[in-house]
């Protein structure tokens, strides 16, 4: 018997996940954006990502009609606008953002962001997974902060260990 909605939530909140706001904008140019953590590196070679949204948001229908969208990587200071971007309400409101390439909207603040163009949309469940050609890429000048993840209901960060200098051109196989 395949388990119920509430028996995978809750074993999935076990898997720690990074928190990113994912934006795009409707048909009238407004901003759109959500919270998301099923957000992951597809390819390097087309460079790739996913981000899997609920088709019942005004995110989802900004980016199955835009066709772009942007990923917006956060910090462990970025706890309330990830609260913010999960809530219901004006979102961008006091929040900065620009376009880049696609004319997705991306937060100045993010630690990071991946601007994106969709190449597939794959209807699965009650979400579509948006995969999308990254066209462009910020990544803040300012300190490495460590991450905001969502781990067991929470929101957490984790702390970096002191092994050796971090390498950014470093990718583990």
């Amino acid at each position: 018997m395949p388990a119920d909605s509430e028996q995978l939530k809750h074993a999935l909140s076990h898997l720690p996940a990074g928190v990113t706001i994912v934006t795009s904008r409707d048909e009238d140019g407004s901003p759109r954006g959500l919270t998301a953590i099923s957000v992951c590196s597809v390819s390097l070679d087309p460079p790739l990502v996913l981000a899997c949204i609920e088709r019942s948001t005004h995110t989802h229908a900004a980016i199955e009609d835009s066709r772009v969208y942007g990923l917006n990587f956060l910090g462990d200071a970025h706890q309330e606008l990830a609260e913010r971007f999960a809530s219901q309400g004006e979102k961008f409101e006091g929040v900065e953002h620009e376009a880049q390439l696609t004319g997705a909207p991306i937060l100045t603040e993010a630690v990071a962001s991946c601007d994106c163009t969709v190449v597939v949309a794959v209807p699965a469940g009650d979400h579509t997974i948006f995969v999308g050609r990254v066209d462009a890429v910020r990544v803040s000048p300012s300190p490495v902060a460590p991450p905001l993840i969502r781990h067991r209901g929470r929101y957490a960060t984790v702390e970096t260990s002191g092994r050796g200098d971090p390498d950014p051109d470093h990718d583990a196989e």
